[in-house]
């Protein structure tokens, strides 16, 4: 399935209309259907398909294994994947919806804060400043789409030394889900891993993070007030601003090893 498009515009320069070709990255609907039932309606990058929504299961916890899974069947003319189950679910909301603010709201945020359900990471890896470096440039000039289009967002997947999975999506959740459920596939374990992502760290990113007891995230912009005080809360390593030989990090300093006397910065 095409990734792209080439689309006629109008580009204006200096005053003067042009008429030209410009690609564009293709937005697509997936209807993810789990026990005869629909589920949602992801708006993505029409790649990963299968891994994307196994993603988006696993990190809303409604699949914990891979003996959850009885079948798995993608049509993608239609734009839908059925998923069977081995039991049946009931699902009210999305875990990263269900939230209970039903204790006083003196101070709102920390009620929001104190609602959120998920187990602390306590993951002790380590990493080098020179690797978060390493990983940002290696992951921003990963994709092919992104630099014929400027429309997509890359997430890579890695461990101290290697990346060992980049993915990408025009929503940057949806390329967290298919970098998890890709992992999910190939039991690769999260607990000892880094995310690294191009775009803005968002709650909704730190949550699926932590879910997944993945230690550290790395991003090349901004976070915001609520994933810092998330990922303090929940013990992630949390980087933001890497660019060129600078980076904020903003959470649990201790994952980040600084450099040595002597050390070559890559």
């Amino acid at each position: 399935m095409d990734k792209t498009i080439k689309y006629s515009a109008i580009k204006i320069e200096e005053n003067k209309e042009i008429l030209c070709e410009e690609e564009l990255v293709c937005e697509y609907p997936l209807n993810i259907y789990v026990n005869q039932k629909k589920m949602a309606t992801l708006l993505c990058t029409p790649d990963k398909l299968k891994e994307l929504a196994i993603g988006f299961l696993r990190t809303e916890e409604i699949i914990h294994k891979k003996e959850d899974i009885q079948s798995i069947e993608l049509d993608e003319f239609k734009g839908c994947i059925k998923i069977q189950l081995k039991d049946d679910i009931t699902i009210k909301n999305f875990q990263s919806k269900k939230l209970n603010m039903q204790n006083n709201h003196n101070n709102c945020i920390n009620d929001f804060l104190d609602s959120i359900d998920c187990e602390i990471v306590t993951s002790d890896i380590k990493l080098r400043q020179d690797k978060v470096h390493e990983f940002m440039k290696k992951n921003l000039t990963h994709s092919d789409i992104f630099k014929r289009t400027g429309g997509v967002h890359s997430v890579a997947l890695c461990d101290t030394q290697n990346i060992i999975i980049i993915n990408e999506d025009v929503a940057r959740h949806n390329a967290v889900d298919k970098v998890i459920g890709q992992s999910f596939l190939e039991d690769i374990n999260l607990k000892d891993k880094i995310i690294v992502l191009s775009g803005r760290v968002s709650f909704e990113m730190i949550l699926k993070s932590a879910k997944m007891q993945i230690p550290i995230i790395i991003s090349k912009s901004a976070p915001t007030n609520l994933s810092v005080k998330l990922a303090k809360k929940l013990g992630i390593t949390l980087v933001g601003f890497v660019r060129k030989e600078k980076m904020n990090i903003y959470t649990n300093k201790y994952r980040i090893q600084q450099l040595e006397k002597g050390d070559i910065y890559e």
